[in-house]
C-alpha cells in the first residue's frame, strides 16, 4: 500500500526521512483532522477480495484512542 498524492493536499509527512514512506495529508483546520488517500498493490486487492477484510493499526502512545474513519469513497472523508 503507498500514499497518494491528490489535489487537496496540504502537507507531507515523512517527506525527507528514508526510512519512511511520503505520506500526503489534507489538514483540515476546522475540526483537526488529516485526510490520507492510500493505494492497494494488486495482491492487496486480490486479499481484500478473499477476506473482505483490511487491518488498521494506530499508535497512540498509552494515550487516548482519536476517532477515525476508513472509506472507500472521497466524498465520504473529504465533503
Amino acid at each position: 500500500m503507498k500514499s497518494v498524492n491528490f489535489p487537496e493536499v496540504t502537507n507531507k509527512i515523512a517527506e525527507h526521512q528514508e526510512e519512511f514512506q511520503t505520506v500526503h495529508v489534507q489538514r483540515q483546520e476546522e475540526d483537526g483532522s488529516v485526510n490520507m488517500c492510500f493505494e492497494f498493490t494488486q495482491d492487496e486487492l486480490d486479499q481484500i477480495s478473499e477476506t473482505g477484510k483490511i487491518w488498521y493499526k494506530q499508535v497512540i502512545g498509552n494515550g487516548k484512542m482519536n476517532p477515525m474513519r476508513l472509506a472507500a469513497f472521497k466524498n465520504e472523508i473529504i465533503e
